[in-house]
Formats: C-alpha cells, sequence, structure tokens
C-alpha cells in the first residue's frame, strides 16, 4: 500500500482531534500516559463510544501494546505487487465459482432439490453465509495480523479459536432463519417432516462449511504473514474459490441424506438438530471470553441479518429466472462470486487504512461528501481509485476467459460472441457500482461508528449477489430477445429447474 495519505491528515495533539460528527458520541477520553519501553502504546487517544467498535478502538481501550518491528506489509505494497497477489488467488475463485455453478446448473436431478424443489430459495442465503460469515472473519484476522496481534503462536491460536467459535456461533443461528422465506413464499405445500429437514439441512450445511472455510482462513492469513505477503488480497478470493462450491456440494449431500434418515429416524433428525445448537451455544461462550470477538458477539448480528434478507430476496430471483431461463444456473455463481469477491477486497483495504489511521493518530476520513465523487473512486490520485483500477482491470479480462471455460464443459447452447460482450459488460457494470458504493460505505460506516471490517462486507456481498442476479437476467433476456439466443424454458433442450 502506498504512502498516498489522500485521505489521512496527521495530527499534532490530542487536543486539535477533529472527530467526525456523529450522534452516538456522549464523551471523549483523553488517556495520558504515551511511555512505554515495551513497545508502541495506543495511549494518548482519542476512545468515542461505538455503535459497534471496531478492532482499533477495542485495542485502545484495551489500552495494550502493539509489538514492535511488526513487518506492515501493506504499508510497502506497491501497485505490481498488489496486482500479482490479488490476480492467482483471484483466478482461482473463479474456476471455484464455475464448478459451483456447473454444480447449481445440474442439481435439479439431486434427489434433494427434487423432493423439496423449494430449498433452492435457501442457496443464495447459505451460499452467502460465505461474504457475510468468511469474508468478515478474513478481514478481520488480516486487521490484526497488519497491527500486529498475530505474531506469537499462542496470538494465533487466541485469535484462531475464539474467531472460529465465533464464526460457528454465527453460521448456525443466521441459517435456521435461512427456513423462514421457504416457509413464507415456497410454492409446495410444506410438512413438519419437510421443515425439519431444510433446517437440519441448513445449520449443518452451515456448521461444515463454515468449519472448513474458517480453517482455511486462519492458514491462509498466517501464511501470508509468514511470506510478507498482504492478507488483505489473498484471504477474501480463496474464501470465493472454495466457498460456493463446498456449500453446494455439502448441501446438496446433506440434504439427500437427511431426505433418507427421515422416515425412518425422525426422532434422531431432532436430536442432531439440538446437538448442532449446543455447539452454538458451546462457540458463543468460548467467543465471549475473547475481546475482539466479544464485540462481535454483542453487535454484529445485525448486518448479517440484513444481508440475509438482501440474499432471500436473490434467492427468490434465482429461483424465477432459473424456470425462465434455465442455463442461467451456471452463471450466477460466477457473476456474483466474482462481484462480491472483489469488492470485499477493496473493503477490507479501506478498512485496514482506517485502523492504522486510528492507530496513527491520524483523521481517519474527511467528510462524506468528498467520496461520494465517482472520478475519486476510479480516477482520482489515491489508493482507492489505484485500487479500484487495478480490480476492475483484472476482472474484464479473467470474465472473457471463464466463459469460455464454463462453456466448455457444456451448458445447453453455443457461445456466441455478442453473448460473451453482453456477459463481460454486465459484469463489469456490477463491479463498477459495487466499488462506488464500498468507498463511500465503509466511510460512512466508520463516521457512525459502526466496524466496517463486519459489517461492510456483508451488505457488499449481499448488494453484488442482487445487482448480479438482476444484470443477469437482463443479459439472458436482451440475448434470447434481439438475438435468437436459445436459452427460454420452452427453447432450451437440457433440464428445466423447477418444472
Amino acid at each position: 500500500m502506498s504512502n498516498n495519505h489522500d485521505d489521512f491528515e496527521p495530527i499534532d495533539g490530542a487536543e486539535e482531534t477533529q472527530i467526525p460528527q456523529s450522534t452516538t458520541i456522549d464523551h471523549l477520553i483523553v488517556e495520558g500516559n504515551n511511555n512505554n519501553n515495551t513497545g508502541d502504546t495506543l495511549s494518548n487517544v482519542i476512545v468515542e463510544n461505538w455503535i459497534f467498535a471496531p478492532i482499533a478502538v477495542t485495542i485502545q481501550k484495551m489500552n495494550v501494546s502493539k509489538p514492535t518491528h511488526v513487518f506492515n506489509v501493506a504499508e510497502k505494497e506497491s501497485k505490481k505487487q498488489f496486482m500479482a497477489e490479488a490476480l492467482i488467488p483471484f483466478l482461482f475463485a473463479g474456476l471455484g465459482l464455475i464448478l459451483a455453478g456447473i454444480m447449481l446448473e445440474s442439481a435439479e436431478g439431486s434427489e434433494f432439490f427434487t423432493k423439496l424443489p423449494d430449498a433452492v430459495i435457501m442457496v443464495p442465503t447459505l451460499v452467502g453465509l460465505k461474504g457475510n460469515l468468511e469474508m468478515t472473519l478474513s478481514s478481520r484476522l488480516s486487521t490484526l495480523a497488519n497491527l500486529g496481534f498475530m505474531e506469537t503462536r499462542k496470538d494465533k491460536i487466541k485469535v484462531a479459536l475464539s474467531n472460529m467459535a465465533l464464526i460457528q456461533c454465527q453460521a448456525i443461528a443466521v441459517s435456521s432463519l435461512a427456513v423462514i422465506p421457504v416457509l413464507l413464499v415456497g410454492e409446495q405445500p410444506i410438512t413438519f417432516e419437510d421443515t425439519l429437514c431444510l433446517l437440519l439441512s441448513a445449520v449443518v450445511t452451515a456448521s461444515l462449511a463454515s468449519l472448513i472455510l474458517s480453517l482455511l482462513m486462519v492458514a491462509v492469513v498466517i501464511a501470508a504473514r509468514h511470506w510478507k505477503l498482504n492478507p488483505d488480497n489473498i484471504s477474501t478470493p480463496v474464501a470465493a474459490s472454495l466457498g460456493d462450491v463446498s456449500t453446494l456440494y455439502i448441501l446438496l449431500s446433506v440434504g439427500t441424506l437427511v431426505c433418507h434418515m427421515r422416515d425412518l429416524h425422525i426422532t434422531l433428525l431432532i436430536v442432531i438438530l439440538l446437538f448442532f445448537y449446543a455447539i452454538a451455544i458451546v462457540g458463543a461462550v468460548i467467543a465471549a471470553e475473547d475481546r475482539f470477538t466479544l464485540e462481535v458477539l454483542k453487535n454484529g448480528w445485525w448486518p448479517i441479518l440484513c444481508a440475509m434478507m438482501i440474499t432471500t430476496f436473490s434467492g427468490l430471483v434465482l429461483k424465477k429466472s432459473m424456470q425462465t431461463y434455465p442455463p442461467l444456473a451456471a452463471f450466477q455463481p460466477l457473476i456474483n462470486g466474482l462481484g462480491g469477491n472483489l469488492v470485499a477486497v477493496q473493503a477490507s483495504r479501506i478498512s485496514t487504512q482506517l485502523h492504522r489511521a486510528r492507530k496513527n493518530r491520524e483523521i481517519e476520513v474527511r467528510p462524506l461528501l468528498h467520496y461520494i465523487n465517482p472520478w475519486r473512486a476510479f480516477f482520482g490520485k489515491n489508493e482507492d481509485a489505484s485500487a479500484a483500477q487495478i480490480l476492475l482491470g483484472i476482472s474484464i479480462p479473467s470474465n472473457i476467459l471463464f466463459i469460455f471455460i464454463i462453456f466448455l464443459f457444456g451448458v445447453g447452447f453455443h457461445n456466441t460472441f455478442p453473448f460473451t460482450i453482453s456477459f463481460v459488460l454486465v459484469c463489469a457494470i456490477q463491479v463498477t457500482i459495487l466499488l462506488y458504493i464500498c468507498q463511500i460505505l465503509v466511510r460512512a460506516m466508520w463516521i457512525m461508528r459502526i466496524d466496517p471490517d463486519n459489517s461492510a462486507i456483508p451488505f457488499l456481498t449481499a448488494l453484488g449477489d442482487l445487482i448480479g442476479s438482476l444484470l443477469l437476467i437482463f443479459c439472458f433476456w436482451s440475448q434470447w430477445k434481439y438475438f435468437g439466443l436459445p436459452v427460454s424454458a420452452d427453447q432450451y433442450t437440457g433440464h428445466k429447474f423447477g418444472h
């Protein structure tokens, strides 16, 4: 990350600090001692009351010392290094999303979706947990690593255990709510046994997928620090590369198994469900013992629930669109996953900037109007614009490559030049909208005293799902309407999901 401080202004003294206006600030506390021989103290700083305190503020309230001689990769990062670090994980993420799309497109033949066709409404919510939980975990771990709180073996174990326990608690709780939209808007009549199957399938899928991805996130962040790479650029694409395909595979496998068990062992299903709820309670207890995860445990639910409502609407859109344009399913995880992946990288980077500015006693943000200008987001001389240019530059040629790979697997129709141009264009539009919203939303949350590490990414990935789905429908509609592409349900020779 360059040293261009377009958004930061140095603070000469605590008494001169200009804190952004917020209705949540009840008082300011100035701590007086800044001499400590053990390292850089985070004292003599302003500590405000936050709705949802970020890591940097939590550290200030703890008045702990940051380890000395921490190699801060982000401060030494060049544009070429950022591009190199982001490109390779992004390509792997794309391949994983392609596999997820092919799996979703052929999923209608599975016993789970055959017996419970409305279960497809849960797919965006369960897959979206990757953005709601795993990507916020990677952002949180990246921030802790860049601030120097994952340097020793003891610290790494402590951070890993508390964060994995938190993720288990959140995943099990949120996945339980994913069943509600199926009950309310599903087209098929739902019995008690059907509800239990859906609930257990969602809970087990979320728990197992979160366990696998949490372990992976911890390993990636630790490895990135070891090799002096910026985990902000690497961890979220890695989560995307395995998140969708692993979640879908676990959902189909567990759902099919549960459907087999419900006719023979309905009581066993209830016992298994209670066991996972016990895991959630234990996870909450463990997470509450760590100061960093305690803040998320207390105040980090509303961003996830709001994002879940958005992804639920995306699920309804997905089900209807797959009935109208069956081959759309093969492309849906790709456009949604890559857009959310890229904006999560940007959000994580901006959040780390804000945390570092807080730690260095700088003004973290200018007035919000400063960030509304689209020119600043993509063409200004600042870190946001440089990163946005690189991320857009990566996405366009990568999507051309990915679309050809998808057609190698076969999706029921042949690729055309207009379809390729249309798909790449809607992907670029989606990413552009998300990157623009990102630079405003992250700063707005910070000004409102809400931690963007745990709040911005769920909203951005959920918006990415919704915007991507709507743009993809427009892409297929335009190709069918004006170019005669045989993708509608009455023309498509492949499977028709939901029929």
